[in-house]
């Protein structure tokens, strides 16, 4: 029998026991994403994978909020570069994965930390819930519709520079509305009572995703595994197409045009690796601890996605400023300026003048 599991939520919902009743209890937890019936697994009660990802997320956390940082401030006071339209969806994705650091991540520190949610109300696990679910299924809608619009303005360029602002604007709109209806209706609306466990990640699992296994498989199928087919299929077929259009432009000897566009791919490809490398191997887990039957792989699957990779998507979010600042030349040139400019500085030598008194 196959377990239904939602993208961003645990498969399975144990407990962990908080810090102070560790030595009592020898329950293992299991983490987002995917989420299903309660569940109990027996493990080691002193597992230390929470240990391990805390350590691993308290260290990336600085570098990357100093780049965060490093990139808006030089979008803001260099116009020319906000205002590309090519720029536009890597801005609004730098923004929420910001905004998914300031408001997701110090309640996922604290949970582990302590092994327990830090407050114990549940409308605190509602909300909780609700935003790290639309900002991560938003995050993902954007980057596909990212891959989309790197391709209309490289091989549709008089289309994409007619229609640029609504090829943005409504994708926008588009991907918060629907996350965000779904959500509130799902998490606030749905005609079920939750049972909250406040030593499990997030609460435990929510009870639409008991009650119905419709809602989770098309949950997982329209938010999570149907924007990351566009990701990885459409700079498969952007990268194709560009090199195809290397062979015409050199008939027409017109690589310099070939190589603009072979820069503007590179940009988006070492975003979009990026997302792959994390968002592909969870999503093959999910399908084989969830979808597949009769296999022996099956509870592996269900533990190694929801013990690493619920928090490894912050890896996304924590190199995603580092992705675009390799894409940006601009900024490239002027951290290069600067640094040369340091450097002269440290080079020019004062030497003291010494007057000599001739006067007898």
């Amino acid at each position: 029998m196959s377990i239904s599991t939602n993208f961003n939520q645990t498969s399975y919902t144990t407990i962990r026991s908080p810090l102070w009743n560790r030595n009592r209890s020898n329950e293992s937890d299991f983490f987002r994403p995917g989420r299903d019936n309660d569940t109990y697994l027996g493990g080691n009660a002193t597992d230390q994978s929470p240990e391990v990802m805390l350590y691993r997320l308290t260290t990336l956390v600085i570098p990357s909020i100093i780049c965060f940082i490093f990139l808006f401030y030089n979008f803001i006071h260099l116009p020319h570069l906000r205002s590309k339209s090519i720029n536009l969806f890597i801005i609004s994705l730098l923004i929420i994965n910001f905004i998914h650091i300031l408001t997701d991540l110090p309640f996922r520190l604290y949970y582990l930390s302590q092994n327990q949610v830090p407050f114990l109300y549940p409308i605190f696990c509602l909300i909780w819930t609700w935003y790290d679910d639309i900002l991560t299924a938003v995050n993902l809608f954007i980057m596909a519709f990212t891959s989309i619009d790197r391709y209309i303005f490289i091989f549709h360029h008089v289309f994409h520079r007619r229609y640029k602002r609504l090829l943005y604007r409504i994708p926008m709109v588009i991907c918060f509305l629907f996350a965000t209806i779904w959500y509130t209706v799902l998490i606030f609306g749905y005609p079920c009572q939750n049972s909250f466990i406040y030593f499990s990640f997030q609460c435990g699992t929510l009870c639409y995703s008991k009650n119905s296994q419709v809602l989770t498989h098309f949950e997982n199928a329209i938010f999570f595994m149907f924007p990351l087919s566009i990701i990885v299929i459409g700079n498969i077929i952007l990268i194709i197409h560009v090199f195809i259009q290397k062979r015409q432009m050199k008939c027409r000897h017109r690589l310099g045009l070939w190589r603009q566009n072979f820069r503007m791919i590179s940009q988006l490809m070492f975003i979009a690796i990026l997302y792959m490398s994390i968002y592909v191997p969870s999503c093959i887990l999910l399908i084989m601890g969830s979808y597949v039957r009769y296999n022996r792989f099956q509870s592996w699957a269900a533990n190694v996605r929801t013990r690493y990779f619920t928090h490894l998507k912050y890896l996304v979010i924590f190199g995603y400023p580092f992705m675009v600042l390799v894409g940006q030349k601009e900024m490239h040139r002027m951290i290069k300026k600067k640094f040369c400019r340091a450097l002269r500085r440290r080079r020019v030598k004062v030497y003291p003048m010494t007057i000599m008194n001739t006067r007898c």
